[in-house]
């Protein structure tokens, strides 16, 4: 998302919000994602679980699209045609949509890559609950935001404004309805990588805290 992106959706009315369904949210996938950060799995780029499920046909939304960077990489690493659409609301770039509102069609998956970092709790809920009624039965919600585990990932950008442990982000999307859950950390392990965690492993347990800059959670509706 572009900064004048950020700045447009900093824009739209905060929603209230029922602080019981906010502890109850950190609560609700702690069962579904038990395992502490560091075993977590990996992939090296966040837009790989996707590929991995999208099918010849398929319909995506993509929000927070920017500037459609997400189609031209679809094109590259896809054999077949998917049914694209984007949607945000910077201008600055052409889009299918400018508002969730305006979106009167079912889709077989929904795309939020790195936008809900710079929302506040009530409209990263209300976002969910809106892609809950976009996304078709079976169809998933894929979402990545800024590790917070990680020393510098979230607090190096000045417009982030709600950090998203990702248990508490699946927790987020089940008050919104989704029921299923995957998360995966985001780092590209070079060797280089692979021997400075091997090295420091024993520290970043002590601490808490992990090399991965991101994280990626996937949701599915049933």
């Amino acid at each position: 998302m572009s900064s004048r992106g950020r700045s447009e959706f900093a824009k739209i009315e905060f929603m209230d919000i029922d602080w019981t369904i906010v502890n109850k949210a950190k609560n609700l996938a702690e069962d579904e994602l038990n395992k502490p950060i560091l075993e977590v799995p990996i992939v090296s780029d966040y837009r790989e679980p996707l590929t991995h499920f999208l099918r010849p046909g398929m319909a995506l939304l993509d929000i927070g699209a920017n500037d459609r960077a997400l189609k031209l990489y679809l094109d590259r690493k896809l054999n077949y045609r998917i049914d694209y659409r984007s949607m945000d609301v910077d201008r600055t770039y052409e889009h299918d949509f400018y508002s969730l509102e305006d979106i009167g069609e079912e889709f077989d998956v929904v795309v939020c890559f790195e936008v809900v970092e710079h929302m506040s709790p009530g409209m990263a809920l209300d976002l969910f609950r809106k892609a809950y009624a976009l996304v078709k039965p079976r169809g998933r919600l894929f979402v990545s935001t800024p590790n917070v585990y990680h020393p510098m990932s979230f607090w190096s950008d000045s417009t982030h404004i709600t950090p998203f442990r990702l248990r508490h982000l699946a927790g987020w999307m089940k008050v919104a309805g989704f029921n299923r859950f995957w998360g995966f950390r985001v780092c590209e392990m070079t060797w280089k990588k692979k021997l400075r965690y091997w090295r420091y492993r024993g520290l970043l347990r002590l601490l808490n805290l992990d090399f991965a800059p991101g994280v990626l959670l996937i949701a599915q509706k049933d």
